[in-house]
C-alpha cells in the first residue's frame, strides 16, 4: 500500500480521538472559556467593597468638576469673545452676563477649594494630606514604582487602597494652581473698584505684575488645568482597567471592589499606631461571597 494511502487511514493527531479537528478545537475553546469564567468567579469572590472616598472628598470633587468647566467656558469668552449679539451692545449685556456667572461661580470655587484644604486636615484618613505628599518610607517606594509603571517598565501598579503618591503629588499641583487661579482671578475682580476690600487684598498684584501678566498667569493656569483633567481622566481609566477595582464608581458611592491580597499588600499605608478601622479602611458588610 502506497504511503499516501497510509496517510489517509492513519489517525489523525490533530484528532485525537477519531474526533474531528473542529470539534477538537471548539472543545479546547470552550474548555479555555470556562476556566476564564471560574478564574473570573473566583477572583470576584475573594473581594471586599472598602469605604475609600468620604462624602467630602466626593461632594467637592464633583463641585470641581462642574465650577472648572463653567469658568473655562466663560473665561474663554472673557478672554477673546467668541459669540456676537445684534443690535446695541448695552440692551443685550452678554459680556456683563457672561462675567457674573463667571465670578459668582469663582466664589463657589474658591469656597469649595478652600473646604478641600480644610478636610485634608480634619477629614478621614484617605482624604487628608499625607496621602498628597510621599513622606513615608513606604510611600516614597511606592512612587518610583508607580512611575516605573507609567513609564512601561512595571507590568502592574503598586497596590494602593486610597490616592497613590504620584497621584498625591499631581493633586498637590493641582492645588496650586487652584490657589494661583484664585489670587489672580481676584485680582482682575477688582480693577473696577476704587477702594475697598478687594483693591487691599489682591490689587497690589496689579501693581506688582502689572494686569497684562496677570491675565497670562490666569490663562495658562487654566490651560494647564484643562491639561490635569484630561491626565486625569486617562489615569482613571487605565487603573480602571488594570484594577478593575470599581475606581470610576468610587468617587459616587465612596466604594472601592478590592482583592484581599490588594488590601493586604496596601497595609504598611496604615501607621503602625493606627488600628486600620480608625485610620478610615472600613468594608462594606462579609466578603463578596458570602462568607
Amino acid at each position: 500500500m502506497s504511503k499516501s494511502k497510509l496517510d489517509d487511514i492513519s489517525p489523525n493527531p490533530e484528532r485525537g480521538s477519531g474526533k474531528p479537528a473542529a470539534a477538537t478545537s471548539a472543545f479546547s475553546a470552550g474548555r479555555r472559556a470556562n476556566v476564564g469564567v471560574a478564574s473570573d468567579l473566583v477572583e470576584i469572590a475573594d473581594r471586599e467593597s472598602v469605604y475609600v472616598w468620604d462624602l467630602p472628598v466626593r461632594i467637592t470633587h464633583w463641585v470641581n468638576v462642574i465650577t472648572i468647566g463653567i469658568l473655562s467656558v466663560t473665561g474663554f469668552y472673557i478672554q477673546d469673545p467668541f459669540m456676537n449679539t445684534k443690535g446695541i451692545a448695552a440692551d443685550n449685556y452678554l459680556m456683563g452676563n457672561v462675567r457674573f456667572v463667571h465670578f459668582f461661580v469663582a466664589f463657589i470655587f474658591t469656597a469649595n477649594v478652600l473646604f478641600r484644604i480644610y478636610w485634608s486636615f480634619a477629614g478621614t484618613k484617605y482624604a487628608k494630606w499625607h496621602q498628597f505628599l510621599p513622606i513615608t518610607h513606604q510611600r516614597r517606594s511606592s512612587l518610583l514604582r508607580v512611575i516605573g509603571y507609567y513609564m512601561f517598565l512595571r507590568k502592574e501598579p503598586p497596590a494602593m487602597v486610597g490616592h497613590n503618591p504620584l497621584a498625591g503629588l499631581m493633586y498637590t499641583l493641582i492645588h496650586v494652581f487652584f490657589v494661583i487661579q484664585i489670587i489672580t482671578g481676584f485680582a482682575l475682580y477688582s480693577l473696577p473698584f476704587s477702594g475697598g476690600f478687594w483693591p487691599f487684598a489682591f490689587g497690589w498684584l496689579n501693581v506688582l505684575l502689572g494686569i497684562p501678566v496677570v491675565r497670562l498667569v490666569h490663562t495658562i493656569s487654566m490651560f494647564l488645568i484643562l491639561g490635569f483633567v484630561i491626565q486625569h481622566i486617562y489615569s482613571a481609566v487605565l487603573l480602571e482597567i488594570e484594577e478593575r477595582s470599581g475606581l470610576l464608581g468610587s468617587i459616587v458611592t465612596g466604594y472601592k471592589s478590592l482583592t484581599i491580597s490588594h488590601i493586604k499588600e496596601s497595609r504598611p499605608e496604615t501607621a503602625p499606631d493606627v488600628p486600620s478601622e480608625k485610620a478610615g479602611l472600613k468594608t462594606k458588610g462579609k466578603r463578596q461571597n458570602g462568607s
